[in-house]
């Protein structure tokens, strides 16, 4: 064990030299040089790498779960990565007729939801059937506005698939015409390695969602990378001064650096967790035309507001590969896209791997995102963490004082938490997160509060 041990510390370092070596030009980082004074500077040109997300990229299904046998399964996204090779199946299909049935009571959809030999791929929250269309290559027309939040395929007929919507019950047939494709689905379910990853779950009521409950204790794997901190200056160019003319002021505030570009445009970096955001209020577009002084808003439709929010996203500048769409705030307007590993989303109070683009109906915008970025994995010690059961889970929060109507969502998620070995590393561990009181906490600070 201990020569074990040597030789993963080893191999930790090896593997850090040689990506410093290879990787200077991320690793050097200009914001350390970065004068602690109030001045007027000019950012000059905008050195950011720009990577432009598609819908394709960011909407993809996050989960995928197997109901076989009168039990439901969570399947791994580890390996060979089956949401990719369904989606790929799916572009081939051909959406044809379709029909909408409300279910009136929860058993009824739930036991619709529980059926035998369907593969159901998962959002967190809903998408619309215009972005399916674009994301998957279909045609389905006269309900390009019907929201869902699942993808059922029936795995046994391959004749059409559903398009599902936990809150409100509604399902969508969808007739396809040329679904014979489905059989290599049925190869990918079979496979060994998704066989003896896969993890008994129970689809859960709680507040009006539907959650992926854990029926036994889970091990889920430690994985440990490589991070890098941007220059901060790349995005004081993209979103301040994009034109290269602007002179931007330069503000200390504690533990903060403010940057201002005289108008509109406010971005305050956090000096001690990176972390960043940008604020533009400007309701000029939407000022009353007949000089009344009040302010005229918009609404954007659901699915606006989603592309819209992925286009702030591009205009950041950059986006990491592991990036999908998470969850959509209705009541403030704040589209939340998270970094994935292995199918399970990155949560920090400081969004680290997470960027939240919030639109608000007067014009205004804000972004919250995080200098701080995953690059390379480096070998780790194979770690599992052991997790108990979501019903445990539960119990332990409704014992602590926690009543069901304020618990709203538990999943989880990877915290970033620094290397003890080495700076240039951080590790992503496995935890239960619990949404309530309008955020998500880590169960472990709600279960020790006093």
């Amino acid at each position: 064990m201990k020569v074990r041990r040597i030789l993963l510390h080893t191999g930790l370092i090896i593997t850090i030299i040689i990506s410093i070596l290879f990787s200077a030009l991320i690793w050097f980082n200009p914001a350390m040089l970065q004068h602690d004074s109030k001045e007027t500077t000019d950012t000059g040109e905008n050195t950011t790498s720009v990577s432009k997300k598609t819908l394709s990229d960011i909407f993809l299904p996050l989960q995928a779960t197997y109901n076989v046998n009168d039990l439901q399964y969570q399947l791994p996204s580890s390996e060979d990565y089956l949401i990719g090779k369904v989606s790929k199946i799916m572009k081939n299909w051909n959406s044809g007729s379709t029909s909408i049935k409300s279910y009136k009571s929860e058993t009824d959809y739930l036991t619709f939801l529980k059926q035998n030999n369907v593969l159901l791929l998962n959002y967190n929250s809903p998408i619309t059937v215009k972005i399916f269309n674009k994301v998957f290559s279909q045609k389905i027309k006269g309900i390009q506005n019907f929201k869902f939040n699942r993808i059922m395929i029936p795995v046994k007929n391959g004749s059409y698939l559903y398009l599902m919507n936990d809150q409100t019950r509604a399902v969508c047939k969808v007739v396809v015409n040329n679904m014979k494709s489905v059989k290599k689905i049925q190869t990918y379910l079979k496979s060994n390695s998704l066989e003896k990853n896969k993890v008994e779950i129970d689809y859960y009521q709680l507040n009006n969602k539907i959650i992926n409950f854990y029926v036994n204790s889970v091990q889920f794997p430690k994985y440990s990378y490589l991070y890098n901190k941007t220059n901060i200056s790349s995005y004081v160019s993209e979103l301040l001064n994009p034109s290269g003319q602007t002179s931007i002021t330069t503000k200390l505030q504690k533990n903060k650096t403010i940057y201002l570009d005289g108008s509109d445009n406010r971005l305050t970096l956090n000096d001690t967790t990176s972390a960043v955001q940008y604020e533009n209020y400007s309701a000029l577009d939407y000022y009353d035309d007949a000089g009344s002084g009040k302010i005229r808003t918009q609404k954007l439709n659901y699915y606006t507001h989603l592309t819209e929010s992925l286009n702030q996203l591009n205009k950041i500048g950059v986006a990491p590969d592991n990036l999908r769409f998470d969850e959509a705030n209705s009541d403030d307007g704040t589209v939340t896209y998270r970094s994935y590993i292995a199918g399970f989303p990155i949560i920090s109070d400081d969004n680290y791997g997470t960027y939240k683009i919030k639109l608000m109906s007067t014009g205004g915008k804000e972004y919250n995102f995080s200098l701080n970025s995953l690059q390379v994995p480096v070998p780790s010690s194979q770690y599992k963490e052991n997790l108990p059961s979501t019903y445990t889970v539960l119990r332990e929060l409704e014992n602590k004082g926690y009543t069901l109507n304020k618990i709203k969502d538990i999943r989880v998620a990877y915290k970033w938490q620094k290397n003890q070995s080495s700076k240039l590393v951080v590790d992503m561990i496995p935890v239960y997160y619990v949404y309530a009181d309008g955020h998500w906490s880590e169960l472990e600070s709600l279960l020790s509060a006093n």
